[in-house]
């Protein structure tokens, strides 16, 4: 027994009978988390390609707004009738273009009326849309002021202009100009314009044919004034009294010295007077006669001096003849009448005979003796040069018009007023 070898018995491994679990769970896990990643990664391709196409659609939304509004510029801009073309509202509804479709609204911001007056501005809205995108720009257009081209020139007129033969018109510092005929029997001691002539005479300057078409005030600028006026009463002759703001003899004082006179039960005569502000006569078809001597000056720099709807006959014999106190027996600055500033109590003074500021004619006008103007003079029907005239232009007037002596020429972008607007 001593003999035998006794073998050694060897340890047995025993595994743990959860490893196998172990394993699976492991890999259940690994594949559970590559799964996530997969979803999150295809989520994320969703995302990124909605919002690739949501910016798509954004940029083709913008696209078709700005067309919009471009398309509302390009109307107003090619279409002088575009006021009554238009509605006020809608003007293009959900038109189609590339990818987007867009909508164009004209809007008066005033009073809601786009045709009533092209003085009113004009809110133009570009809407646009594409897929769930919708963008909206909007931008203010105002109208293009300017002054009348008629205030660029001594005397502007519809009608004819006539020089009678020997007479003289003197313009200076801008032209003589009428919408008609030119007929100068006599001189015409400056530059001429006219669509037409008839008989050249003496031009001094430069004498155009066929000359620039200017455009008269509108019809309304004589009533609207008139509107906002102080009557004074009617009489056949009215002379030797003196109007201003803070002086009115035949009644109640303007502050603005803006008067007017109704004529139209017969003619007028004013003579001997000094009126400083607006003086507006109305009588249609009646005969407005300023003669002897009389100094009319407008008080505001924005209101013209003498506004006439009949025919107005100028017989001043202003190269000779002053407006006299003494001569008329009439103190003409008074109290509340100052003249230079000052005021007095005596009747020892003498003023100027001549018209200052714009005159406005609706009708004929004749002038006779020798009638001197310092500023402009627009006539709507013919004018007759009788003697020898000199009219003196005012470049003010031109540059700083009186009220309702402009024009409308177009449309423009208010500046700063394009933007993008959320509903």
């Amino acid at each position: 027994m001593s003999g035998d070898r006794v073998r050694p018995t060897r340890a047995r491994r025993i595994r743990p009978r959860h490893c196998g679990a172990s394993v699976y769970v492991h890999v259940l896990a690994s594949s559970l988390l590559l799964t996530i990643l997969g979803l999150g990664s295809l989520g994320a391709v969703r995302l990124e390609l909605r919002s690739a196409r949501l910016l798509h659609d954004g940029a083709a939304a913008r696209t078709c707004a700005v067309s919009a509004l471009e398309l509302g510029l390009r109307q107003t801009c090619q279409n002088p009738n575009w006021r009554t073309a238009w509605p006020n509202g809608t003007w293009l509804s959900d038109k189609e273009l590339g990818a987007g479709r867009l909508t164009l609204q004209g809007v008066d911001p005033t009073d809601g009326v786009l045709a009533d007056s092209v003085r009113d501005p004009l809110v133009l809205t570009g809407i646009g849309t594409c897929g769930l995108a919708r963008h909206q720009v909007q931008v203010i257009m105002v109208p293009v002021i300017e002054s009348l081209e008629a205030l660029n020139a001594c005397l502007c007129a519809s009608g004819q202009i006539k020089t009678n033969g020997g007479k003289r018109l003197t313009a200076l510092g801008a032209p003589v100009c009428t919408n008609g005929q030119l007929d100068n029997d006599g001189v015409i001691d400056g530059n001429a314009e006219g669509q037409s002539i008839d008989h050249t005479g003496t031009v001094t300057g430069v004498c155009t044919i066929p000359g620039t078409i200017r455009p008269m005030p509108a019809a309304t600028v004589l009533t609207d004034y008139a509107g906002k006026a102080t009557s004074i009463p009617y009489a056949a002759t009215i002379e030797k009294v003196v109007l201003t703001p803070g002086c009115n003899p035949l009644g109640p004082t303007d502050p603005n010295g803006l008067y007017l006179i109704d004529a139209a039960t017969g003619n007028l005569t004013l003579r001997k007077s000094r009126i400083h502000g607006t003086l507006i006569i109305r009588g249609p078809g009646r005969t407005i006669t300023i003669e002897n001597a009389v100094f009319l000056q407008n008080y505001r720099a924005d209101f013209p001096a003498l506004l006439v709807e009949g025919n107005l006959v100028i017989k001043c014999d202003s190269a000779t003849t002053p407006l006299s106190e003494p001569a008329c027996a009439t103190n003409f600055n008074p109290v509340g009448a100052p003249y230079e500033g000052a005021t007095d109590t005596d009747q020892a003074d003498s003023y100027p005979n001549e018209i200052r500021g714009l005159v406005h004619v609706k009708g004929s006008l004749k002038l006779q003796q020798t009638a001197r103007f310092v500023g402009a003079v627009i006539c709507e029907g013919n004018v007759s040069c009788e003697e020898a005239n000199t009219i003196v232009h005012d470049a003010g007037l031109y540059t700083s018009p009186p009220a309702g002596y402009t024009c409308v020429d177009g449309m423009k972008v208010s500046p700063g007023s394009w933007k993008q607007v959320v509903d």
